[in-house]
């Protein structure tokens, strides 16, 4: 009875031990690693889908900076949970938002207007990184 036990428990971790080989081997698989952040990225692209739909002028100031707050943290979330293979579409986002955050400094609602031709370029290039995102994550993400 004793020696059944010590084999059943013997197995046990057996089975245990090749468990966990198991689940180290999948987690080194490639397609895990370019799938990495692919869900930071998901979210960052629905803040960058609402940042772009927002209208500086008829939608005012503070709904443009709410919806660069959420860009900026989604950002950063994703920059920290890419993969190697999917940093090139999170670098050209950055690129296109520190384009945005340049064009926003000083803007207070007096001078909106006159800096909206700024704005809506810089908000074109954040579109243009959202497109190739997009792209990224249909090819590489899930």
């Amino acid at each position: 009875m004793m020696q059944r036990r010590m084999r059943s428990v013997t197995c046990g971790i057996a089975l245990l031990a090749m468990l966990a080989v198991a689940a180290a081997a999948c987690s080194s698989d490639p397609d895990t690693a370019a799938n990495q952040g692919c869900a930071e990225l998901a979210t960052l692209k629905d803040s960058l889908t609402a940042l772009t739909q927002v209208e500086p002028v008829q939608d005012g100031l503070t709904a443009l900076q709410s919806s660069v707050a959420t860009v900026k943290t989604d950002l950063q979330s994703a920059a920290t949970a890419v993969s190697e293979a999917l940093k090139p579409s999170v670098d050209q986002v950055q690129s296109s938002f520190d384009q945005l955050e340049n064009a926003l400094q000083g803007v207070t609602a007096d001078n909106l207007a006159a800096s909206a031709t700024e704005i809506g370029a810089a908000l074109t290039a954040v579109g243009t990184a959202l497109s190739d995102l997009e792209s990224e994550l249909t090819d590489k993400c899930p």
